[in-house]
């Protein structure tokens, strides 16, 4: 069996067409999204001989030193390529394998290791292990997070409604006439996103608005990004950015009107994003991430499945 090296892509477009092939692969892991975040990324490959059977996107400080996490990006890598034709029990093998090789190859290569994993990957055991037999070295710290996703697909559109929590059935009916809009302005997006914000006592920086302001533009303009609203007699009460792929869509961004939290829009709107993901043709609805009691809440009401997801940390011992 050759040995696994870790080679550096450049073919934008490979790198993208291979993402298909990957049961881990997210949008965040494709080019237009991680350009649309303004910082210092590289693609890795994962060889074996001359096959890719792997792949790991990274966000590195401007030293190069350190793997970042990246802004607005819930899930990284590490994405796996199996051969259609391998048993279950060769891909826990494979898997294995290469996770022990990244584990090793990152704790070499950078002082510091900050990556968050997809819910599809679950075998920790090549960071938790990594040396095992050392207890004196450096070792990776595994948090648990989580995420909720919605099935969309052998669903009528009026089971989402019908399956979601009683309140959320009762704010529909309550912002049913008020006006749903696609491709919202971007600024009154940024208005509202503020807005929200500064309601919790935070004064979003200049940094994060860009980026705010990249992700929204470039994903509309791509067409993987939907901006919509809910716009009730006061104005603009509810607005949500959704990002898309060819599996599923992610509730990215959102914003409230402060003086219109009780009105319904938002939930009103959700439905809207649920729907339109499904007539879409995905299958399903990253509602990315319920780790906050409030709007975890919100998210867990629309009857999704809690998909538990891991932070990995990595700190070089003398770095």
């Amino acid at each position: 069996m050759p040995a696994l090296s870790l080679l550096e892509s450049t073919d934008a477009a490979a790198w993208d067409e291979r993402l298909s092939r990957s049961a881990q692969a997210t949008v965040y892991c494709s080019t237009p999204f991680l350009k649309a975040l303004g910082g210092r990324y590289r693609l890795f490959e994962v060889r074996e001989g001359q096959r890719t059977v792997a792949m790991l996107p990274l966000s590195e400080d401007a030293a190069g030193e350190c793997v970042v996490a990246m802004p607005f990006t819930p899930h990284q890598g590490l994405l796996f390529l199996h051969d259609a034709a391998s048993p279950h029990r060769q891909r826990v093998l494979d898997e294995f394998r290469i996770g022990e090789f990244i584990a090793a190859e990152l704790a070499t290569r950078y002082r510091e290791v900050r990556l968050s994993l997809s819910w599809q990957v679950q075998d920790l055991r090549p960071f938790l292990w990594h040396n095992y037999h050392e207890p004196d070295a450096s070792h990776y710290t595994v948090s648990p997070r989580y995420t909720a996703v919605l099935e969309l697909q052998g669903m009528e559109d009026d089971d989402f409604a019908a399956q979601a929590r009683a309140c959320r059935r009762q704010e529909a009916r309550k912002a049913a006439a008020f006006e749903l809009r696609d491709n919202i302005d971007v600024s009154d997006f940024l208005d509202l996103y503020r807005q929200t914000f500064s309601r919790q006592g935070i004064d979003l920086s200049r940094d994060t608005i860009d980026t705010v302001h990249r992700i929204v533009e470039q994903s509309l303009q791509g067409g993987w990004g939907r901006l919509a609203g809910c716009v009730t007699p006061k104005g603009l009460a509810a607005a949500t950015l959704f990002v898309f792929d060819r599996v599923r869509a992610y509730y990215l961004l959102a914003a409230n009107d402060p003086e219109q939290r009780n009105t319904g829009a938002a939930t009103r709107l959700m439905f809207d994003n649920i729907l339109h993901a499904r007539r879409r043709g995905l299958r399903e609805l990253d509602f990315v991430g319920v780790n906050s009691p409030a709007r975890g809440d919100f998210k867990l009401s629309f009857n999704p499945a809690l998909k538990l997801y891991f932070d990995l940390h990595h700190v070089r011992r003398g770095a």
